[in-house]
């Protein structure tokens, strides 16, 4: 039995590893052809471990290897595997060894504990390691990140690896009494302190998770109160536009019977410019005729081609600010994109708003050059920086005012266009 408990554990020594890197692993986004990558990780790690000849021993030196390079190959790991910034693919390395360490003392001191019944230690221990993983995987693993990804900072990754590396002191601290003639006693307290510091480093981990969430919360409503301020501005202006052509046009139209022919070219150059009126949108909804009219206003100036067909009664139940935001911000990226493209027969923008299946849909369309970059949010990554820190939030804005009313928004890029869809929940009276 012995024999058996031995080649169990070595057994364990080599794969308990990649188990705790896969609980951590699964609940993240993956990268393309990811059973490849998963099989070649599992197998190239596996391989370089027993290659360079990492049998953990109680040396201190030799120990201390062990450490390094498991580390290593389980951060190339998740590098391989994940679709995650390359901070959290070390935070991730950071979980994954303390688990297996852990799971180590774990097995070891129920085994010493019950060295007298070495069949009963190692069904004990086996059961305890299988009991810690399976909750970890269950909670932890599936709790901490946030849509498949870790944010995380400098900070946190610091002190992520310095409670990583006092549970590592521990370890080596337990081993050695794993193998002297220290009283049986003793292999408890560290431990208990283990269990300590992994608490620690998830508590670590939640308040600044927390923490995140705020700041991105207090930006968006930060971006929110611009927005209404922006939208009431472009109010007071589009129905001051509205005013003033709709009476130029009556008295352009009175100016004509009393002016000769010879002026009349003159009267056409003034109907010409006050053509801006035409460019006002009526869909059915104050709200969006504002914000459609503001942006084709600037389309018209910037020869951008702007087209719509919107039935803006479907909107009525959404807060002004949010319609605004919502329409602002997509018909802002889809106008800054296609100003990019020399041709303007290319400068296109479609915006749909009708009912389907029982749902409110909102499409807005635009050509697309080159490729875009996806984030682990699903969103695509903004290109450029901003003095204030906000930029790359606009669509972020979107969708956090469409998830108010249970919508979902998507972005797809098809045959050389980039679709901006909205799926909102159609109210019953």
């Amino acid at each position: 039995m012995t024999q058996f408990f031995s080649w169990a554990w070595v057994f364990w020594r080599e794969a308990g590893l990649w188990f705790a890197a896969l609980i951590f692993l699964w609940p993240l986004r993956r990268r393309q052809n990811f059973r490849l990558r998963l099989t070649l990780g599992i197998a190239g790690g596996l391989l370089l471990h027993l290659a360079v000849g990492l049998l953990p021993t109680v040396s201190g030196s030799g120990l201390w290897l062990s450490f390094l390079v498991s580390f290593l190959l389980v951060t190339a790991f998740f590098a391989l595997c994940a679709d995650i910034s390359r901070r959290a693919v070390v935070y991730c390395a950071v979980w994954t060894m303390v688990l297996y360490h852990l799971s180590c003392s774990l097995g070891l001191s129920l085994a010493r504990g019950l060295e007298q019944f070495p069949s009963a230690g190692a069904i004990c221990g086996a059961a305890a390691v299988a009991v810690l993983y399976t909750t970890t995987a269950l909670t932890l693993a599936r709790w901490m990140p946030v849509k498949g990804t870790y944010q995380i900072g400098p900070r946190q990754l610091s002190l992520s690896l310095v409670l990583l590396l006092l549970i590592l002191l521990l370890v080596q601290f337990s081993f050695s009494f794993w193998y002297g003639e220290e009283q049986p006693a003793l292999w408890l307290f560290p431990l208990l302190i283990e269990f300590y510091c992994a608490t620690l480093l998830y508590l670590q981990h939640e308040l600044f998770k927390k923490s995140y969430i705020r700041q991105e919360l207090d930006t968006l409503n930060q971006l929110w109160m611009q927005q209404k301020a922006q939208y009431s501005v472009a109010r007071k202006n589009i129905l001051l536009i509205n005013r003033k052509c709709h009476a130029l046009k009556h008295q352009i139209r009175a100016m004509r019977a009393m002016v000769g022919d010879e002026k009349v070219i003159y009267l056409k150059e003034l109907e010409k410019s006050v053509r801006i009126y035409d460019a006002i949108a009526k869909t059915g909804n104050e709200v969006l005729d504002t914000v459609l009219t503001e942006k084709s206003l600037y389309c018209e100036a910037n020869q951008i081609q702007s087209h719509c067909i919107a039935d803006g009664s479907l909107l009525d139940f959404i807060d002004p600010v949010d319609l605004y935001t919502i329409f602002a911000n997509a018909m802002d990226n889809a106008i800054e994109h296609v100003q990019t493209f020399q041709d303007p027969e290319k400068r296109i923008i479609d915006v749909l708003v009708y009912a389907e299946n029982k749902l409110i849909a909102i499409q807005i369309s635009n050509p697309l050059s080159g490729e875009l970059s996806f984030g682990a949010d699903g969103l695509p990554l903004s290109t450029k920086a901003s003095a204030d820190g906000c930029h790359g939030f606009g669509l972020k804005s979107i969708r956090h005012a469409v998830e108010k009313y249970n919508g979902f928004l998507t972005v797809k890029v098809e045959d050389g266009c980039f679709h901006l869809r909205i799926l909102l929940p159609m109210r019953t009276a």
